[in-house]
């Protein structure tokens, strides 16, 4: 897991995500990240995903992550195409569901298990999603 921080855009997995999700930018691609990891929690790598695929949904409401900067190079654009459209509602509440369950139980969360620091990102993730 090639990770430098522990912010949601802070690894290699969703590096290489938001790249191709900026190639497809629609909410489709957003559905089977999610779903992906809700499918195969002991997946870190899908796991990572979904939480980028999550704080998306959250910048398309206003809420902006920290690390933010450090991928808006290449989510500007998207995020302004995206903006434009309505967020299917079902696509939060599967957002919630894929980040309650890396929380819950997760080859992601082992691997973090301990880190404090993590575990409050990911939860702060989920109240601006339920927000």
């Amino acid at each position: 897991m090639g990770t430098w921080a522990n912010g949601s855009f802070g690894n290699d997995d969703a590096g290489d995500w938001v790249i191709d999700f900026s190639e497809q930018p629609n909410f489709d691609f957003l559905t089977v990240t999610l779903q992906g990891s809700i499918d195969n929690p002991n997946d870190a790598g899908l796991n990572m995903c979904a939480i980028a695929a999550a704080e998306v949904i959250c910048i398309l409401d206003g809420k902006i992550p920290l690390d933010y900067e450090e991928v808006s190079h290449n989510l500007a654009e998207v995020i302004e195409l995206l903006k434009s459209q309505p967020v299917p509602m079902n696509l939060r509440e599967l957002a919630v569901i894929a980040v309650s369950g890396i929380i819950k139980q997760s080859e992601l969360k082992e691997l973090w298990e301990g880190d404090e620091e993590w575990e409050e990102e990911v939860s702060a993730l989920k109240s601006r999603l339920l927000r």
